[in-house]
Order: structure tokens, then C-alpha cells, then sequence
């Protein structure tokens, strides 16, 4: 295994992943004390985002969307006088 500081994983980060997408574990250390240990990823068991939405919604944790889009096209509000943006800019002075 091998063993980093934090400034080390910062510098050379691709260096770093690709030892782990080959399979030699990394860990990572701030003041020689262990804070992670960087792995190759295991495709069988890593889940996909809407895996892990469906799964949180199942136990309850999550609740999901009234209905499935797709949605209307977003239309803009118009209004008159200044953008916005510019009305935030001079407040803030």
C-alpha cells in the first residue's frame, strides 16, 4: 500500500488515481495520521445515481417527484426597469 500526505495527493492527483484504478491501494495521511484510503472501484457493487435515489426513496428518506417529466419549457419572467442583476449590484454599495 502506498502512503501520502494530503499536499503529495494534491500535486500529483492523476498519479495517484491511476495507482488505484490498477489496484494498488492508496492512503491518504495529514500529519502521518490515516484520513482515506483510496481503492480501485468495484463495478459489481458500485451503484448508479438513480440506483441510489430509488433506494433512498424505498426506505423513506427520500420523497420522490409528483410526476415524471418532461416538463414544460421554462419560460422567463419579464419585468420593466433595470435587470436584476444590476439592482443587486448597486444595493450592494
Amino acid at each position: 500500500m502506498i502512503q501520502i500526505g494530503v499536499r503529495q495527493l494534491r500535486s500529483g492527483l492523476t498519479r495517484y488515481l491511476r495507482l488505484a484504478a490498477q489496484g494498488q491501494p492508496v492512503l491518504v495521511t495529514s500529519r502521518k495520521r490515516p484520513l482515506a484510503i483510496i481503492n480501485k472501484a468495484d463495478r459489481a457493487t458500485a451503484r448508479t445515481e438513480e440506483e441510489i435515489l430509488a433506494a433512498l426513496v424505498a426506505e423513506g428518506k427520500l420523497i420522490g417527484p409528483a410526476k415524471m417529466g418532461p416538463f414544460k419549457p421554462f419560460k422567463p419572467v419579464r419585468v420593466k426597469g433595470k435587470p436584476v442583476s444590476q439592482m443587486i449590484i448597486e444595493d450592494r454599495r
